[in-house]
């Protein structure tokens, strides 16, 4: 105690360490244990928060490439369906191109059968008649009746 008395301490500083420790003690329980407990929870939620988002993130980007990957089948099934039915398309067109033409090429020859018998019948037709009128024709002028 003597040191202390040397120092400049008194009976008073005894006292002030006791209003000292008093007073620690007090803040530690009614103000900082409070304000830490809240502090930890806060951090615990957007820590939470935070994986939560990370962990929607993840699942976001996962969804987008399983997205992406049916849209690519689905896609390609479009494109074969598309392509077989454009080849089938074609093909029947050209049957029907060919049975056109097929048609045509028979309407075609008939017709013109149709024509050159009619032309050989008017042929005739003149023939005949250009006799009937050479004939006539000779008889005027020969007299004869």
């Amino acid at each position: 105690m003597e040191i202390l008395l040397q120092l400049g301490a008194n009976n008073t500083a005894f006292i002030q360490f006791i209003v000292f420790i008093l007073s620690v003690s007090f803040l530690t329980v009614v103000v900082y244990k409070p304000f830490f407990k809240a502090y930890d929870e806060r951090h615990k939620l957007t820590k939470g928060a935070d994986q939560v988002a990370n962990e929607t993130q993840d699942e976001a980007k996962k969804l987008s490439q399983i997205y992406s990957a049916r849209a690519r089948e689905i896609n390609e099934k479009i494109n074969t369906i598309f392509n077989a039915s454009k080849n089938d398309s074609l093909k029947s067109s050209g049957i029907i191109l060919e049975a056109a033409k097929t048609t045509v090429q028979q309407t075609t020859e008939e017709a013109r059968k149709h024509v050159q018998t009619q032309k050989q019948s008017a042929e005739q037709q003149v023939k005949s008649i250009a006799q009937e009128v050479s004939s006539a024709i000779v008889n005027k002028l020969t007299g004869a009746l």
